[in-house]
């Protein structure tokens, strides 16, 4: 995990001794202090904290993108890239991330960022290599330049800073379920599909903690 004040970190692996059969507070997950709404009414929400730059975040993608692309339609997952004050080496990272989001094509590229961050060494903060990199994978140029130099790429940006803020994000990844329970690689000790077992088990803790309990029959 990438802690907020460090560029690199050691990461302990923990090897798993039983399954999680159920999840734990204090080992899986714990709480977050203040609670936080979810985008859309109804839905459970998983929220995805990240940075291109973490090489931890890079390590379980692969597993966040496959469980994404199995979710059922009531659960809304959204991704956050952080934004820590002071960390200029996150901004251009996170000034690509919001451009793909405003236009509409962020996930589809997930891997791809990440791929040319972590495994290719681009330096994709730079714009003499982001934008030939952009016209590779197809994107419009012009679009793109248009948002990533534009005041609503500026105003994302900030609207990041803000969400890592309000969910006292202090290391990545990290991940946010229905705005009250927290999870991490670091947490549970391994960066693997382990992670996306722990959040679906927590939609479902949340899921049957909001049922109304059961009448007693009489």
């Amino acid at each position: 995990m990438i802690k907020r004040w460090m560029t690199g970190l050691t990461f302990a692996l923990v090897a798993a001794t039983a399954a999680h059969a159920e999840v734990r507070e204090g080992t899986d997950y714990k709480r977050l202090a203040t609670p936080q709404p979810v985008a859309q009414a109804g839905k459970a929400e998983v929220i995805e904290f990240f940075w291109y730059g973490c090489p931890h975040c890079y390590k379980v993608e692969p597993y966040v993108e496959s469980w994404a692309a199995k979710l059922p339609k009531d659960v809304n997952f959204r991704r956050v890239h952080v934004m820590w004050p002071g960390r200029s080496d996150m901004e251009g990272h996170a000034k690509l991330f919001a451009t793909l989001q405003q236009m509409g094509i962020e996930a589809k590229y997930q891997q791809a960022v990440f791929d040319a961050v972590q495994r290719d060494g681009i330096e994709l903060r730079r714009e003499g290599d982001l934008y030939p990199w952009i016209q590779k994978q197809g994107i419009d140029v012009a679009k793109f330049k248009a948002i990533y130099t534009g005041f609503s790429t500026s105003a994302a940006i900030g609207k990041l800073s803000d969400l890592t803020n309000t969910y006292k994000i202090d290391g990545v990844p990290t991940f946010v379920v229905n705005g009250k329970y927290v999870t991490s690689p670091g947490m549970i000790g391994r960066e693997d599909g382990t992670i996306t077992k722990v959040i679906d088990e927590l939609i479902a803790k949340d899921k049957a903690g909001a049922k109304p309990a059961a009448k007693a029959k009489k």
